[in-house]
């Protein structure tokens, strides 16, 4: 039985009017131009084109991925979340097959998807090797993961870290990081150093390949360096 799963459920139905203004932000300004030459990375070289968003939220990558030409379904399992991406998949004039779904329990067939896709999802889950596991079934052969995200919580296990990977709430709408925050702390991503621990995984999962890309880090004054934000790559 899930300890967290509603709580959190709850938490990002509260936030999705907030987030989706955040997702609206970044498909009109600068960050959509780095996106999409992460995702046109991890598309090229191959006919990639039936891809899973997993965790799709307000649906940034699923309408970034539709518009460059993919055939997309995206999960999410937040109702509110799946609400604002239905808007503004409908606002950008992009079909996208969005469903209410569980990222560690897939109901998809084995060997589905080119592509796999998720960003800020992994943290958030109680089985994240279980979620793994699942996206790794739904791909197929050949097919290619990219998952980003954060050492959010890690300061939950190294107090060093003081708050210096703390969220960066944006867009509150009047809603308190309080809960997820918590939450975020008791995970078990918040006790993993990643993407080390994400590489590690994957391998022994049998995957051909991984790529570790650090995305943001902070340099501290004794010269040590800290990952904030990574894209893992695989190919299975």
């Amino acid at each position: 039985m899930s300890e967290y799963l509603e709580e959190i459920r709850g938490y990002w139905n509260q936030r999705a009017r907030g987030y989706a203004r955040s997702s609206q932000d970044e498909l009109t300004g600068e960050a959509r131009g780095y996106w999409e030459e992460q995702l046109g990375r991890s598309l090229s070289g191959g006919e990639f084109r039936k891809v899973l968003d997993i965790g799709c939220g307000p649906g940034f990558f699923s309408i970034l991925l539709a518009q460059m030409g993919c055939e997309v379904t995206a999960v999410d399992y937040t109702e509110n979340m799946l609400t604002e991406a239905k808007r503004n998949a409908a606002a950008y004039g992009v079909e996208i097959d969005f469903r209410k779904m569980d990222a560690q329990h897939l109901d998809f067939p084995d060997e589905t998807f080119d592509l796999v896709v998720s960003r800020n999802v992994l943290w958030n889950l109680e089985e994240p090797e279980q979620a793994y596991r699942e996206w790794l079934r739904v791909l197929k052969s050949g097919g290619r993961l990219m998952n980003c995200d954060g050492n959010f919580y890690y300061y939950a296990k190294d107090v060093s870290y003081g708050d210096r990977l703390q969220w960066e709430h944006k867009h509150m709408e009047g809603v308190c990081p309080a809960a997820i925050d918590r939450i975020g702390e008791s995970l078990p991503m918040a006790r993993q150093y990643r993407p080390k621990w994400d590489a590690q995984v994957l391998r022994r999962m049998g995957v051909l390949h991984t790529d570790c890309q650090i995305t943001r880090e902070r340099t501290l004054p004794d010269g040590h360096r800290l990952t904030l934000n990574f894209i893992v790559r695989a190919v299975k």
